[in-house]
């Protein structure tokens, strides 16, 4: 065996030594950033567009995400999301196919599956989606009601309106278990104004949407809610057939189109309703 110089061998690693630190010295800032890291950092940019609402430009980032780093779950995710804000909930679907690929248990891309399958006219593989979200979390409180909507489409009045009931005792139950967290929670009391807005149960559906906004006076989803639960009641007043609840009868109907109206017409519609009243008891008296 050939015996090794004690002198080249230490001048050999001296010079790999120097070799490596000169790399590392020329190489340009952030080049060694990872797939993960630089994802993450598009990620971050998506995540303040969407807060201001620049969506498609979001759309952008999650897209260089997963140019990036296709394995990340988050990252699919987000952009399915970014998919269905801008109305594209074909390549939504995609998306979350792909986030639930790679993570099988992530419930939320489940649920959001779901939303875009519903927003596609899918009720029924909306409804496979929201029990695959609801079987990894059972306490998932928007998958269940979102899974009560999608069964009033398939004309299952009697099961939507136990999961709306369901809904309502759930978000009781988190409310008094967990008031502190309840304070802060407006998703939370929207899906207990949703359900109760199912219901019938407008003025209550009204008060758990304004406890929402209370906590989040942004959140689109209840504002929506507030205002078609009050335009419903102001309308009931001049014809309660409009303030009527969910039924075997009238559940594959969808909910009264939601039309603002002003104080004249409230009056007008109040004083016809008094006129009729007087003429169906005179004729009765005759």
């Amino acid at each position: 065996m050939r015996r090794e110089n004690p002198a080249s061998s230490s001048l050999g690693r001296f010079v790999v030594a120097v070799l490596i630190l000169s790399a590392v010295i020329l190489l340009p800032p952030g080049s060694a950033d990872t797939p993960s890291e630089i994802a993450a950092a598009h990620l971050r940019k998506g995540d303040d567009l969407m807060v201001q609402k620049m969506y498609h430009e979001a759309l952008d980032a999650y897209d260089a995400a997963v140019a990036v780093d296709p394995y990340n779950s988050i990252a699919w995710n987000k952009l399915g999301t970014a998919h269905m804000r801008t109305g594209r909930y074909e390549d939504a679907v995609l998306a979350f196919e792909h986030a639930i690929a790679i993570d099988p248990y992530y419930s939320e891309a489940w649920t959001n599956l779901g939303d875009s399958l519903e927003m596609l006219g899918k009720p029924q593989e909306a409804i496979r989606a929201y029990d695959r979200a609801l079987g990894i979390n059972q306490r998932d409180i928007y998958a269940l009601l979102q899974k009560g909507i999608s069964l009033q489409e398939t004309g299952d009045s009697t099961g939507a309106m136990e999961i709306y009931q369901e809904v309502i005792q759930l978000a009781d139950v988190e409310m008094r278990k967990h008031p502190n967290y309840a304070g802060f929670d407006a998703e939370l009391w929207t899906n207990k104004g949703d359900a109760l807005s199912r219901l019938g149960r407008y003025e209550e559906a009204v008060a758990a949407y304004e406890k929402a906004l209370e906590i989040n006076p942004k959140y689109e989803r209840a504002e929506q809610g507030r205002t078609k639960a009050m335009d419903t009641i102001l309308r009931a007043r001049g014809n309660p057939v409009l303030a009527t609840p969910v039924t075997d009868e009238n559940s594959s109907l969808p909910l009264p189109t939601i039309v603002p109206v002003s104080g004249i017409s409230i009056i007008s519609a109040l004083v016809v309703a008094a006129v009729l009243t007087v003429i169906r008891t005179l004729q009765r008296k005759s």
